[in-house]
C-alpha cells in the first residue's frame, strides 16, 4: 500500500511537472542553411562533412529535481552564445530531455526537425530476454520503482536541418530494466536523415542505457539489466539497419569504469568508436579535448560510434568537448557535450568500396550486430 501511494504521488509529480510553465527559450538566430557542401578529387571520390553533438542535459522531473527548466534555459542560452554563426552543428542528440523545457531545446537551438525517442506509452515490436535477465528480472523490487507503471518517455530528442527520411522508436522490454530506471521507457531511437548531395541516407542512433549507482539497487541488478539493453539494442540493429547505409550511434551508455559493461557494448554494436579512432589517429582526426588517460573512452559515460555502408564510407575528422566549463560558477549538466564531425566518402561511379563495411569494423566487427549472440 506505501509502495502504491508513493507511486500515485510520484505520478502526481511528474505529471504536474510536465505540464508546469516553463521558462521561454527563445529560438537562436540562424542564417538561412546551406546544403552540405559536397567536394570531388581528381581520383572520383567525393566527400561532405557533417558534426554530430549528443548532451544528456539532466532534464529531470520534479521532485526528482528541482529548477530544471531554469537549468535548461541556461543551456539555451550557452547553447546561443556557442552556436551563433556557423558552430551549431548538423545533428543534436539529447538525452534525459524528460521535461518539455529539456525536449525543446531542439527548437530552441533553431533546428527545422524534431525527433523524439520513445514515449511513455511505447511499446517494443519484439523482445527475446536472455534467460539470466528474463530469470532474475523477473522478480520486481517494487520499492524501488519496477513493476510500476512508466512515468516519462525515454528523454530523447534530435534536431536538425536535414530531412528526415523515416523514424523508428523502440524502448527496451518491460523488464529490461532495474530500479528507479524503470520509471522512464528507456530505448533506442532511430532517425534515417537525407544529406543532400550523399546517394544514401544516413541512420542515427540515439539512445541512454540503465545506469548503475543511481539505480537503487544492487549493483550486480543493474548490470544484468545493461546487459539485456544493449543485447536487445542489437537486435533492433539486426532488424532495422543491417549494415545497408552509414551509420552514426550516440547517447549516454553508462560504461564508464565498468569494463564488462563496455566490453559487451563494443561487442554488439558495429564498427569503431569515434573516441578510440581519434586517440589511435591523432594525424587524421583534430582533438580538442583533454584525455587524462590511455583509454579516454573508459573515462566517460557519452560515446558516438560510426559504421560504414558498403558505398558510403564513414570517417571522424574531429572530436571535441562542449558545455564543460561552469557557466557563471555552475556546470550546465553533470555530462559535457560531445561534439564530433565526421567525413562521409563515396565513389562518384556509384561503386562499392573494394573493403566495405569492413573498412572501419574495430573490435565491435559489424557481424556482431547482424545476429551473433556473445557470451554471457
Amino acid at each position: 500500500m506505501i509502495c502504491l501511494r508513493l507511486a500515485a504521488l510520484t505520478s502526481a509529480a511528474l505529471l504536474a511537472s510536465a505540464c508546469a510553465h516553463h521558462p521561454a527559450v527563445a529560438p537562436l538566430p540562424q542564417p538561412p542553411r546551406q546544403a552540405a557542401l559536397v567536394t570531388v578529387s581528381d581520383d572520383g571520390i567525393a566527400s561532405t562533412t557533417i558534426t554530430v553533438v549528443n548532451y544528456n542535459v539532466a532534464g529531470l522531473p520534479f521532485p526528482v529535481r528541482r529548477g530544471t527548466g531554469t537549468a535548461m534555459a541556461r543551456i539555451a542560452d550557452a547553447m546561443t552564445a556557442s552556436w551563433n554563426g556557423d558552430g551549431r552543428p548538423d545533428l543534436l542528440l539529447l538525452q534525459e530531455a524528460f521535461v518539455p523545457s529539456a525536449s525543446r531545446l531542439t527548437f530552441a537551438a533553431g533546428f527545422a526537425n524534431h525527433v523524439r525517442g520513445p514515449s511513455a506509452a511505447s511499446r517494443p515490436s519484439v523482445v527475446k530476454p536472455n534467460r539470466e535477465s528474463a530469470e532474475v528480472l523477473s522478480r520486481r523490487i517494487w520499492r524501488r520503482g519496477e513493476g510500476w507503471p512508466r512515468m516519462t518517455g525515454a528523454g530523447l530528442a534530435l534536431g536538425t536541418d536535414f530531412g528526415i527520411a523515416a523514424q523508428v522508436n523502440e524502448p527496451f522490454g518491460p523488464r529490461s530494466c532495474a530500479g528507479w530506471d524503470c520509471l522512464s521507457n528507456k530505448g533506442v531511437a532511430l532517425t534515417w536523415v537525407e544529406i543532400p548531395g550523399v546517394p544514401e541516407p544516413l541512420l542515427i542512433l540515439n539512445t541512454h542505457l540503465n545506469s548503475r549507482g543511481s539505480t537503487g539497487v544492487s549493483r550486480e541488478r543493474a548490470d544484468l539489466a545493461h546487459r539485456q539493453q544493449v543485447r536487445e539494442m542489437g537486435d533492433i540493429l539486426a532488424r532495422h539497419w543491417q549494415g545497408e547505409v552509414p551509420l552514426v550511434y550516440a547517447g549516454d551508455f553508462n560504461t564508464r569504469n565498468v569494463p564488462f559493461r563496455f566490453d559487451l557494448k563494443d561487442e554488439r554494436l558495429p564498427g569503431e568508436l569515434a573516441h578510440r579512432f581519434c586517440f589511435n589517429h591523432p594525424e587524421r582526426c583534430r582533438i580538442t579535448m583533454s584525455w587524462d588517460s590511455d583509454e579516454p573512452w573508459m573515462d566517460t559515460q557519452d560515446l558516438q560510434g560510426y559504421a560504414s555502408s558498403r558505398r558510403i564510407r564513414v570517417e571522424p575528422v574531429a572530436i571535441a568537448a562542449e558545455f564543460d566549463a561552469p557557466v557563471d560558477g555552475e556546470m550546465l549538466s553533470d555530462h559535457d557535450a560531445l561534439r564530433v564531425t565526421y567525413r562521409l566518402s563515396w565513389r562518384v561511379d556509384g561503386q562499392p568500396w573494394s573493403d566495405g563495411l569492413q573498412a572501419d569494423a574495430g573490435a565491435g566487427a559489424a557481424e556482431q550486430a547482424l545476429g551473433a549472440e556473445p557470451a554471457p
